[in-house]
Formats: C-alpha cells, structure tokens, sequence
C-alpha cells in the first residue's frame, strides 16, 4: 500500500528512538480486560465509525469537528473570493461540496471494511499557466487577501501564531501517546491476542498496521481474506475500544506537560467559528437550534 494511503488511515509506528519518563498504570489496567480473556463490554464500533466517546481528547477537539471546520473553512473562502474581487481578479465561490473533513487518525489499522480510502490524486488535463505575480501578491502577500481573512477569523495577529503553536503542540503530544502505548506491556498482550485469533483464521501477523501495510493499493477492504479476518479479530478481542481506551488515557498523561494547549485551542476555534457565522449570516436564532460552535 502507498505511504500517502498508509497515511489516510494513521498507519504509523511510532519512532522506536523516542523515550518516554513515565509509563501509565492506568493504560495497563484498561488494556488488561481484553488481554485477560474477559470479554469487552460492549458491541463493536459501527462499520463506519468509532463511537465519539472512544475518541482520545486530542482526536475529539481536533478531528471531530467537521460542521464547525466546514463552516470556518466556507467563510474563509467567501472573504478571500469578496477581497480578490474587489482587487479586480477573478476568483471562483467555494463550492460547500468541495469542503471535506480532516482525516482522523487510525491509529490501529482498519476499523471496518466499509473504511473509505481517501486519494490525494488529482488527474492533470492541463499544464498550468503561467503565474500572475500580481495576483499571488494579492491572494498571499502579507497583507493579502489571505491574511486579510485570517485577521477577521481570529480577530488578532497574536490569535493566529497561537494557533500555529497550539496545533504543533498537540501534534507532539500525539506522538509522545503514541509511543507511550506501543510500549505498554497492555498493549502488547492486546496485541498477541488479537495476532492469536489471526492466527486460528490462516493468517501469521505481529500487529494490524501489519496487515494495512501489506494490503495491495486502492484495494476493496471487503475481498481481502487479511482484511475480513483482521475486523473479526478486532471485534472478538475488544481491540478497539480496549485500543482507544488506552490511546485516550495516554494522551491524557502526554497533555499534563501542556495542560494549556486543548482549552487554547478550543477557545481559538470557537473564536474562528463564531466569527464565521457572523460572515455567513447564520447566527443561532436562524439555524433553529444552538449554535454548534464548541464551548471555550
């Protein structure tokens, strides 16, 4: 499978060279249930989605959020199309179809066969012009029409580093929970459990992103034999919310060192969110309901 798919779906080891201070003993205990024979409380996620309350707390503020993105992201784009106008270049609506979601990460693989494989491949019919140096000016100097809708999404300058910063934070905390995981001796005996019943099914794997990566390009998760045995064994293990369960409290444990970063940046996106609703005249009394921006 391509690195670009592998990509799509969280398919990522953690870097073996990074270290970890402290290791969680609540992570043991929660990943011990399903590696003890006990069966998982519970039914298994839907075929297309993990349950919101299994979402770790970074994933949750940021990927689990795509009415508020899709709305930030439309008033982006009729700000920058009004802008360039008035500078007397043609700039095309933003079709709210074209809106898509951020990809939240997979971290453990499939989770049903149903999963979509996001492409990033546009077919080129035509080689570009040549560049407008006016116009790229126009849309990214540092006063641009770019920036220009950025300063009204958030309101100051200091707003929009913030959130540069805060978003690069949580990456890192990503990353450091993780790694955290993957190390966890819980986590590990999950592992062999489910690898077990992959076992009994005719199929040798040490992990499921082992069974990802090995899965042929742009293939059709439901007529791969490696695909169908690795959900089976997910479910019948408790996989993923035993999974997720330990994901969640590891990136709890990785937020301590930054506990600012998650109210950060949940107070930035109601701020970008509120203001878009106010461009895109939809404030809470016209949509019938509360407004669905997130509270600070």
């Amino acid at each position: 499978m391509t690195s670009g798919l592998r990509e799509d779906l969280g398919g990522h080891r953690p870097p073996r060279h990074l270290t970890v201070t402290a290791l969680l003993l609540p992570v043991a205990v929660a990943l011990g249930t399903a590696c003890s024979g006990a069966p998982a409380a519970g039914p298994s996620p839907a075929p297309d989605t993990v349950p919101p309350h299994w979402l770790p707390p970074i994933y949750a503020a940021v990927y689990d959020t795509a009415q508020v993105g899709g709305q930030i992201t439309a008033a982006q784009g009729k700000l920058i199309a009004r802008c360039m106008r008035k500078a007397g270049f043609t700039y095309p609506d933003l079709d709210p179809a074209e809106i898509g979601t951020p990809d939240r990460p997979k971290p453990f693989g499939l989770e049903s066969l149903e999963q979509p494989l996001v492409t990033r491949e546009s077919p080129i019919t035509e080689k570009p012009g040549p560049v407008d140096q006016d116009y790229m000016r126009a849309l990214y100097d540092e006063r641009g029409c770019q920036a220009q809708a950025d300063a009204r999404l958030f309101g100051e300058k200091k707003n929009l580093k913030s959130w540069s910063q805060t978003r690069v934070g949580l990456y890192k905390a990503e990353v450091e929970a993780k790694n955290l995981l993957w190390r966890e001796p819980g986590f590990t005996s999950l592992n062999a459990r489910w690898a077990a019943c992959m076992k009994q099914a005719g199929f040798v794997f040490r992990d499921p992103l082992q069974v990802l990566d090995g899965l042929p390009p742009k293939a059709t998760f439901r007529a791969e034999p490696t695909a169908r045995a690795d959900v089976t064994c997910k479910d019948r293990t408790g996989y993923l919310r035993s999974a997720y369960t330990g994901l969640a409290m590891a990136q709890r444990h990785a937020l301590t060192r930054s506990p600012d970063l998650l109210p950060t940046w949940k107070l930035l996106l109601r701020r970008q969110c509120d203001a878009a609703r106010q461009i895109l005249a939809q404030p809470a009394a016209e949509s019938g309901g509360p407004s669905p921006c997130p509270a600070a």
